[in-house]
């Protein structure tokens, strides 16, 4: 809605630049002043371009959806670009805490394994102590987790941002601004910011996939070891009972407890370093993509093109 709104006021602001421009024309002419009438041609021309680039950003914009839903994998199929990339963001962050919230559980199991302790009064032994390396990693990964769940809630707003302001707000502002030959550069720059933003800053982002069947896959290899019945804790009751310890460690060796540790900790490594490049590297590159796009046009729209009878 905010999108049509912002369109709307945009068609708005051309239709009374177009009957301001008519009537200086009209002045013009009535009082014999060329410079007058000079200046009313000169800014309907800059209205035409303005009415131009609201058919060209919309054309644009269902342009690239068309190409996007034949080209991309779509997760929400959504009703525009900005939005299905505001919807995998989500969703990978949805995922990414529940794999947060596995690997918590995982890393909690190990602490209580390690602190198991063998007392055969004589002497005690903690047979499990070792996994202290292999708990450290998965430590590291919670804390990684954590960075990434927050940085894919940034992109969420940046993206969310420019979804409400770049149609509704830039978009309007900058063709006002290019009206008026004082302003015409910063209105340039606006208009030129509301289409990178809205149109070419997620159409890069989407080109890089979305690693939600990654983190799914990490967090199933998991959940296989937390819901093991193999693996699960003892009873409180029985923690005084050597016998009781000795078997459950020999099912956990039996079940090749180490060697599935060994798996999960590959997959979440693999997992985490796929979502660090969709979440950092994948809005980086578009962002210096789509800020050398927003210069480039922004200069152009910004420009005075000149004509035989003046400046416009």
């Amino acid at each position: 809605m905010a999108e049509i709104l912002g369109l709307e006021i945009a068609l708005l602001i051309v239709t009374i630049s177009i009957i301001l421009s008519g009537i200086l024309i009209g002045t013009g002419r009535a009082f014999s002043i060329k410079k007058i009438e000079f200046f009313g041609i000169e800014e309907l021309l800059q209205s035409i371009l303005n009415a131009a680039l609201i058919g060209g950003i919309v054309l644009l914009i269902e342009t690239i959806e068309t190409i996007s839903k034949e080209t991309v994998t779509l997760y929400c199929s959504s009703e525009s670009l900005i939005k299905e990339t505001i919807c995998s963001f989500t969703l990978l962050s949805e995922h990414l805490f529940y794999f947060f919230q596995e690997l918590l559980s995982l890393n909690l199991l190990l602490g209580y394994y390690q602190s198991l302790v063998l007392d055969f009064t004589a002497f005690q032994i903690q047979p499990l102590q070792n996994l202290n390396a292999i708990s450290s990693i998965f430590s590291s990964h919670l804390f990684i987790t954590n960075i990434l769940i927050i940085l894919l809630n940034f992109n969420i707003h940046i993206l969310t941002f420019f979804l409400e302001n770049s149609i509704a707000l830039f978009l309007p502002l900058g063709l006002v601004f290019r009206s008026f030959f004082a302003t015409r550069k910063l209105g340039g720059f606006l208009v030129a910011l509301s289409i990178g933003f809205y149109i070419f800053y997620p159409a890069f982002i989407s080109i890089f996939p979305v690693p939600i069947e990654d983190i799914q896959s990490a967090t199933s290899n998991i959940t296989m070891i937390t819901n093991n019945s193999n693996y699960a804790a003892i009873p409180l009751l029985d923690l005084n009972d050597n016998h009781v310890i000795a078997e459950k460690l020999d099912n956990m060796t039996n079940s090749s407890f180490v060697g599935n540790l060994v798996i999960t900790e590959q997959a979440t490594s693999k997992a985490l370093s796929d979502v660090l490049f969709y979440s950092i590297f994948s809005p980086i590159f578009s962002l210096l993509l789509t800020l050398i796009f927003v210069r480039e046009l922004g200069k152009i729209l910004g420009e005075n093109m000149s004509f035989s009878w003046g400046v416009v």
